[in-house]
């Protein structure tokens, strides 16, 4: 089994960020994050977004009252439940509210969408600069920067489609740190859907004035269909 669909790789990041992923598949899908763009990209949506609730959080003790409610709904009224019972009551609520945290944030971000296209964005050291995804059904396209070189004075790195065939499109100025979402005009959507390849060029501050690449083209990245 490969990391090819893009739903499952995605339901897969989120258990093992949450620690539901145990054992054999965890340590699988640690392998498959070391050499898939698209793993390593879904996990760190997820690192983002579901380690983040947990700043800033205090361990509470639930009030008595809370303890009895919960008693009186399983049938356990009859008899007090031991220190056990309620460090089990105690995980399972805290599991229960991760999960649905997550499955909240998985439904308002991926509910109606479905990526369909992923292009990683390399230095020759092989580090991640930026993971680029398109979401052909809702038109959107997001960035998520990692370790950028540094960037000329005066200048911003600005990302193209490549189209068989065709000049390059602007897919506007990328971000220079945490991630970006745009929506694709028809023109960046027709392009995106011939593209092979996406180009990065130095442009000016705001991108290049002639829609054309004016500065060089230092990254050239396979745009690879996830579908």
């Amino acid at each position: 089994m490969r990391p090819e669909n893009p739903e499952v790789v995605d339901r897969l990041a989120a258990e093992y960020v949450l620690g539901t992923l145990r054992g054999r598949a965890r340590r699988r899908f640690e392998r498959w994050r070391a050499t898939s763009p698209l793993v390593e990209e879904r996990a760190a949506f997820w690192e983002d977004r579901l380690l983040g609730l947990a700043k800033g959080t205090k361990a509470l003790t639930p009030p008595p009252h809370v303890w009895e409610g919960v008693r009186q709904r399983l049938g356990f009224v009859e008899r007090a439940p031991r220190r056990g019972n309620l460090r089990v009551l105690a995980l399972a609520a805290s599991i229960a509210v991760v999960a649905i945290l997550g499955g909240l944030l998985y439904w308002n971000t991926f509910g109606p969408q479905q990526l369909t296209q992923v292009a990683s964005i390399s230095a020759p050291s092989g580090t991640r600069v930026w993971t680029v995804q398109v979401f052909r059904k809702t038109a959107r396209l997001t960035v998520r920067a990692g370790e950028l070189p540094v960037t000329p004075a005066g200048r911003d790195y600005e990302l193209w489609a490549l189209p068989t065939g065709g000049a390059p499109v602007s897919l506007g100025v990328l971000p220079r740190s945490g991630s970006a979402q745009r929506t694709l005009t028809e023109v960046q959507q027709r392009a995106l859907a011939s593209a092979p390849q996406v180009a990065v060029s130095i442009e000016p501050t705001g991108g290049s004035p002639t829609g054309q690449p004016t500065g060089a083209i230092v990254f050239v990245a396979p745009l690879r269909s996830v579908t």
